[in-house]
């Protein structure tokens, strides 16, 4: 990436995909204000301004390549014409072009454009070990570039008031069934006065079985925000900032292996301690018993959380200031750095 002035990245979705903003939109601008790295993020879609956008980056890149550019296509696996599309241009302009995953969509959607882009890009940027096993097979130019968090320098100084647990994320599928299964009975079992708030909860419904499933614990006082604007990064940050503890989840499977553990890293990046399961990639982010503690039961979580309510304010600010300083692992500047390393690795 040293030698890179200018980057095409076409995604696969908009910026209400955390994908998009987390290793496409805050990077981009990142590099651009930092490294003078100059880029076009092209978000695929069906109004004037997009498709102009779209045409416009295209030809640039297939017909009229800018000097020392990279051409990322990010997650990319239907199989109509922005797809078709962009197989053409990898065959085109196969040099320098890169593939960027951080999810196994392959294992719930057809993988054919997934396996395309795997073998005819020049490389792959990919969000797990896990994803990297699978992919292997077709492509043996990859690294593993975790999933950064964008540093607004929003730190968390000291324990609530109230201790207040929190979680972020999709209240669906194995996210959903880890916290009904694990932590929700941890947490309901807790005899002191706390907060929950959960960011993700989004149907009626789900909301309606939280606030019936805590209801006899008084103890509990639950937040369940209606609306969160989730491209407002620093909106969200502070309310993570308040959070004590964030709870990050993973089931072992191979979609949750594969996960780039990124409920993790924002925790951290606001110097907020994690109670999380030893799989990847939290293990990648969690140090046990030094900015958090992994745990495997609902007994462990519920000891935990306890131990933190407890915990001196000596103690609590230690894992504060571990929690921080795990950033350096998954920054902003530690993706650029990857990426610096990503183009040497294939010089000459």
């Amino acid at each position: 990436m040293s030698n890179v002035k200018y980057i095409y990245w076409f995604t696969y979705y908009n910026l209400d995909a955390p994908s998009v903003r987390y290793r496409a939109k805050y990077p981009l601008n990142f590099f651009k204000k930092n490294y003078g790295v100059k880029s076009t993020l092209i978000i695929p879609g069906y109004d004037r301004k997009r498709m102009f956008s779209f045409i416009k980056s295209y030809c640039s890149a297939l017909f009229f390549r800018k000097e020392k550019s990279v051409i990322v296509i990010q997650r990319v696996h239907s199989n109509f014409i922005y797809s078709t599309l962009l197989k053409l241009l990898v065959i085109v302009r196969k040099k320098d072009t890169v593939y960027d995953l951080d999810d196994a969509d392959y294992l719930y959607c057809r993988p054919n454009s997934i396996y395309f882009f795997a073998k005819k890009c020049a490389r792959l940027s990919l969000g797990s070990q896990e994803i990297s096993n699978h992919l292997s097979r077709f492509n043996s130019t990859i690294l593993i570039t975790t999933s950064p968090t964008p540093d607004m320098k929003i730190i968390k100084q000291k324990k609530s008031d109230i201790f207040t647990i929190g979680w972020v994320g999709g209240f669906a599928g194995d996210h959903k069934k880890s916290m009904i299964e694990i932590v929700f009975p941890a947490i309901n079992q807790l005899n002191f006065e706390c907060k929950f708030i959960l960011l993700g909860v989004t149907h009626a419904k789900d909301e309606e079985f939280v606030k019936k499933y805590f209801n006899k614990n008084k103890n509990i006082q639950l937040e369940i925000p209606a609306k969160i604007n989730w491209l407002n990064e620093a909106e969200l940050q502070h309310k993570i900032m308040s959070f004590d503890i964030g709870i990050a989840t993973l089931i072992d499977n191979e979609i949750q292996r594969s996960k780039s553990g990124i409920k993790a890293k924002q925790y951290l990046n606001n110097g907020v301690p994690v109670l999380g399961t030893d799989l990847p990639e939290n293990n990648r982010v969690i140090k046990n018993e030094i900015n958090g503690f992994f745990c495997s039961n609902t007994k462990e979580f519920h000891q935990r959380i306890v131990e933190f309510h407890e915990m001196s304010d000596e103690q609590y600010s230690s894992f504060l200031k571990n929690a921080r300083d795990s950033i350096k692992e998954f920054n902003l500047e530690k993706y650029y750095a990857d990426f610096i390393l990503f183009d040497k690795s294939n010089d000459g």
